[in-house]
């Protein structure tokens, strides 16, 4: 909550909250509570972008607080919020689905509009750029839970990530910059957290 008498346009003044920051409950054995808190983090993740457009983008794990004595989890540090146009939110919403229902052409065709490819691509890079996104969208490909312990999308997505530094024509949006950082942030601490989360009712919750 903020305290509107006590913010300007330098100090923006909250409430202080107590609580331990996500990372800590990879030491915690109650199953139930590690799903259950990546499960809300990811929601408020979808939320902050795709409802409000307006994104707190440092995953920080100490920026999201766990208190245990309330079942509450806490979003603080708003020094890095980042708002998106409605158009970018829109179409990139189409592409994160077409990503979860591993649409090849949806894939390429929402990933030239928002600016991701230029259509000028080699085969290797378009190969790259289509596996890195079936590789994002894999926790939201199925209608289960999605067990993050086994996720290795990071070393997967490194073996992309060789092939962009040779072959990429164009810089990714600037948007894609501070958001990536957070939905990649977020997708790491339910690997983390060896969490299960039901991705794909999440996502469901905004219609393609």
């Amino acid at each position: 909550r903020v305290h509107e008498n006590l913010t300007s346009a330098q100090v923006l003044t909250s409430d202080w909250v107590e609580g331990e920051p996500v990372d800590l409950l990879a030491n915690d054995s109650d199953q139930k509570i590690r799903d259950s808190v990546s499960d809300r983090m990811l929601g408020l993740v979808l939320r902050e972008l795709f409802q409000f457009r307006l994104v707190q983008s440092d995953p920080n794990w100490s920026n999201f607080l766990y208190d245990k004595d309330t079942d509450t989890l806490h979003l603080i540090d708003f020094g890095a919020t980042n708002e998106y146009p409605s158009k970018f939110v829109e179409q990139y919403l189409q592409l994160v689905w077409a990503c979860a229902d591993k649409d090849r052409n949806a894939i390429l065709r929402h990933s030239k509009e928002i600016g991701f490819l230029s259509g000028r691509e080699s085969a290797a890079m378009i190969k790259a750029h289509v596996e890195a996104a079936y590789v994002m969208g894999e926790p939201f490909s199925t209608e289960e839970e999605f067990d993050f312990s086994t996720f290795k999308h990071g070393e997967r997505m490194a073996e992309q990530g060789q092939v962009f530094l040779k072959e990429r024509l164009v810089p990714p949006p600037k948007e894609v910059y501070t958001l990536h950082r957070k939905l990649f942030g977020a997708i790491s601490t339910c690997v983390k957290l060896r969490a299960g989360v039901a991705c794909r009712k999440r996502l469901a919750e905004y219609s393609k």
